[in-house]
């Protein structure tokens, strides 16, 4: 026997609450967890991360590393989970539709952030060497 599309498969009982998807609960938790590394990242680059630069750059840029990957990490981790979600909740009609398409929302985001970050720094980076190169053919550019 087959359902028609967007029916439960076992549908609760009359009187008896419907559970939550457990999947869409757990993406929502883990793309949240990716944006409290994210802004831990920021305060720590901000804070403590000046200092151990100043006293000790190896410690500085471990630290920096772990909490840059992190959140990217995360955030496709929930992805992948929310988009999981989503095609469980349509075959059970389970609640969690919300939770799941809010894992997806912000970690779309977060991963968007993380792209236009790499790709500013890739452009940054090749300016520098643009200039860099570029100043031994204009001797009037100003050296840094």
């Amino acid at each position: 026997m087959t359902l028609p599309p967007g029916a439960a498969a076992n549908p609760p009982m009359p009187g008896s609450k419907p559970v939550s998807n457990k999947l869409a609960n757990t993406s929502l938790t883990i793309v949240l967890v990716g944006w409290f590394f994210y802004i831990l990242q920021w305060c720590f680059d901000l804070t403590i991360g000046l200092f151990l630069a100043a006293f000790s750059g190896g410690m500085s840029a471990i630290c920096a590393s772990v909490l840059d990957f992190l959140p990217f990490a995360l955030w496709l981790a929930g992805i992948v989970t929310g988009h999981l979600a989503l095609a469980q909740i349509r075959q059970t009609g389970a609640p969690g539709h919300a939770r799941a398409v809010w894992a997806l929302v912000l970690g779309y985001i977060g991963l968007a952030f993380t792209i236009l970050l790499v790709v500013i720094i890739i452009i940054l980076v090749a300016a520098g060497v643009g200039l860099g190169m570029f100043g031994k053919f204009v001797p009037s550019l100003p050296k840094y």
